[in-house]
């Protein structure tokens, strides 16, 4: 089912009366995630600045977008006592359907462990992670969000199974100034 969604955003034309759109991207969020082996609980939270681009219908934000999203991703993990921090790149494919936005998402970058109240030095090791987000909007620029994201976590050789559930907000709004309509 997500694989013909994620099919259908990339390959779908638009159907409504659109114009090109582009603006920034903020999104703040915060819940569960989970990592290490063996797999392991954490508080988790993530900061999203990016830019998007998109075909849209002026007055019903109707349309399908592409967004480029710089993501900054920490895990506090309180069994073994380390935080993590994953600055990603993300790639976003998704679609505002009037108050509803559905997003696929993928990213990664680097993740350094950093173990708390210890001598130990920080571990650099990677990130990729892949997920959906959604949307509701609230107002024309902001929105409640909900994000799930699956990857793995990579610290030397060891490659665990990530994931995370996390409940924010998010605001974006075009750049350009809206037409008219007549």
């Amino acid at each position: 089912m997500i694989s013909l969604l994620a099919l259908w955003l990339l390959v779908a034309p638009a159907h409504a009366i659109t114009g090109p759109q582009h603006g920034p991207l903020l999104e703040l969020g915060a819940g569960v995630g989970m990592t290490g082996r063996p797999v392991q609980g954490a508080v988790a939270g993530h900061a999203s600045f990016g830019w998007w681009y998109g075909v849209y219908d002026d007055a019903y934000a109707f349309g399908r977008y592409w967004a480029i999203v710089s993501t900054t991703r920490l895990d506090a993990l309180p069994q073994s006592g380390v935080w993590s921090l994953a600055p990603m790149v993300e790639l976003r494919r998704g679609i505002d359907i009037f108050v509803a936005n559905p997003a696929f998402v993928i990213g990664g970058g680097p993740r350094f462990a950093l173990p708390v109240g210890s001598d130990t030095e920080v571990a650099v090791g990677g990130t990729a992670r892949t997920g959906l987000a959604f949307k509701l909007r609230r107002s024309r620029f902001w929105g409640y969000t909900v994000r799930a994201e699956v990857g793995v976590d990579i610290q030397g050789s060891q490659v665990a199974p990530a994931g995370g559930l996390m409940l924010g907000g998010s605001f974006a709004r075009p750049a350009r100034a809206m037409k008219p309509t007549k």
